[in-house]
């Protein structure tokens, strides 16, 4: 008998290993340690700006740098960014609040974007609201990132200033899709990705939509983060 309850139970725990193995593998999460990373990087890509049902499309560079301080539940992020594309100069910097855990965050801040070329310099404040998801791929260095984020410009000058045309609320889009990678044995990190932001410029006159787009490199320092 004796030997028969230990051959039950040996039947048993090897059954219960088994289910165990066939048990789904957990889900993929975001990093859980608190991070500080500073990078830069370059977008090779094209600009295109619609006048009057006239689109113009021109290649060009831009360069910027990125700043992330976050914990899991709450972070701050920064970023600059200029680009030249033809005659004209895209310029902005912003600063966001990042709120939840890395695999879901939402975003929020403000900022200033410049179209700049030999007729003058439109500056606009921006507000920012976007959702973004960072997810490890297991131990192996990877993670996945990828963040949709809404742009808004409220009216400018209203009346128009002194004889100027008066700027009205401008919206935009912006999105980036990125695969992440950290060195196992440095705080080091490099990136690739896809980059597009739209905006439309609106004044009492003219409604101008552009578009940026082009393959985000980058790379820098990270502590933390996994």
């Amino acid at each position: 008998m004796r030997a028969y309850l230990i051959g039950l139970m040996a039947l048993a725990a090897t059954a219960g290993a088994q289910d165990g193995s066939a048990a789904a593998p957990p889900a993929p999460k975001g990093p859980t340690r608190a991070e500080f990373r500073v990078g830069g990087f370059m977008v090779s890509g094209d600009r295109s700006f619609d006048v009057s049902n006239n689109v113009t499309t021109t290649t060009g560079l831009i360069t910027g740098v990125d700043v992330l301080l976050r914990a899991s539940g709450i972070g701050l992020s920064f970023r600059s960014l200029s680009g030249t594309f033809g005659s004209r100069q895209v310029i902005s910097a912003d600063a966001r609040i990042l709120l939840f855990p890395p695999a879901f965050t939402i975003q929020g801040g403000v900022g200033k974007r410049a179209i700049s070329s030999d007729l003058g310099t439109n500056i606009r404040d921006i507000a920012i609201l976007g959702v973004s998801s960072t997810v490890n791929i297991g131990g192996t260095g990877l993670r996945t990132h990828i963040g949709v984020t809404a742009l808004a410009s409220p009216d400018k000058d209203p009346a128009g200033g002194a004889g100027g045309a008066a700027e009205k609320a401008s919206t935009g889009l912006e999105g980036e899709a990125a695969i992440l990678y950290r060195l196992p044995r440095a705080p080091i990190f490099v990136s690739l990705g896809y980059r597009t932001e739209i905006f439309t410029s609106k004044s009492s006159s003219l409604t101008a939509p552009e578009e940026v787009r082009g393959i985000r490199l980058g790379g820098g320092i990270q502590f933390g983060g996994r």
